[in-house]
């Protein structure tokens, strides 16, 4: 009798939230529905053209600031030729300067806000890749003998030379102008990276063309929808 009882109530608890399921699911209109879905994907589409267009204002920043240190490093060979510089001392001081492999060679707040995240995200993955690694060799690793008269090269040979990682300075420090850059909408995000790429590189992210003058003759406009 007691198990009759029971039985009943939970069949009557579960025919309730039915009806309670079956009302909400006739209160959703199917208009507001779509158009939810259709702001939901124009959303995930205007973050992806954020990423995108962060990628291209790295790699042309970059490339300028590889050429104009190039242009610098020509520069000064020309003068060291010229005045019987670049003795076996300089050359080493040279060489003490560059950055190890996997240096990070910029802080991150030197980096321009615009795609300073991407860089930032980068470098966190990096960091948390080889701290996994790091570890996993510290669990397998054997002592090994360490021969004061092995060279760098002979090191190099045995496999025994180890890479120091170098993560940038600041990733662990706050960055209020990134955290403010990170609140604005991805539209307003977009429309500064855009306006970046004309700018400073003549370069049209909805044309995905470089131009040869300032005024970009030919390009239709600033915004997609002057190029569709």
């Amino acid at each position: 009798m007691e198990s009759e009882k029971k039985r009943k109530m939970r069949e009557a608890a579960e025919r309730i939230e039915e009806e309670d399921m079956e009302g909400k699911r006739a209160k959703v209109d199917p208009l507001e529905y779509r158009d939810r879905v259709r702001q939901e994907r124009e959303a995930a589409r205007v973050q992806a053209q954020v990423f995108a267009a962060q990628r291209v204002a790295e790699r042309m920043a970059e490339e300028k600031d590889a050429e104009s240190g190039l242009q610098v490093i020509e520069k000064g060979e020309e003068t060291d030729s010229r005045n019987g510089a670049g003795d076996e001392e300089e050359e080493n001081m040279k060489k003490r300067r560059k950055p190890a492999a996997g240096a990070t060679a910029r802080p991150l707040k030197s980096i321009n806000v615009l795609w300073r995240g991407l860089a930032r995200h980068r470098e966190e993955k990096v960091r948390d890749r080889r701290m996994r690694y790091d570890l996993e060799q510290s669990l397998s690793r054997l002592p090994t003998y360490e021969d004061d008269q092995e060279d760098e090269d002979d090191r190099t040979a045995l496999g025994k030379r180890q890479t120091v990682y170098v993560t940038a300075e600041d990733l662990d420090e706050e960055d209020s102008e990134l955290d403010e850059f990170n609140e604005l909408e991805d539209a307003e995000k977009l429309r500064r990276l855009v306006e970046y790429l004309r700018k400073k590189h003549r370069y049209c992210f909805w044309c995905k063309f470089t131009y040869t003058d300032d005024e970009m003759e030919g390009c239709p406009g600033v915004t997609e929808e002057d190029h569709d």
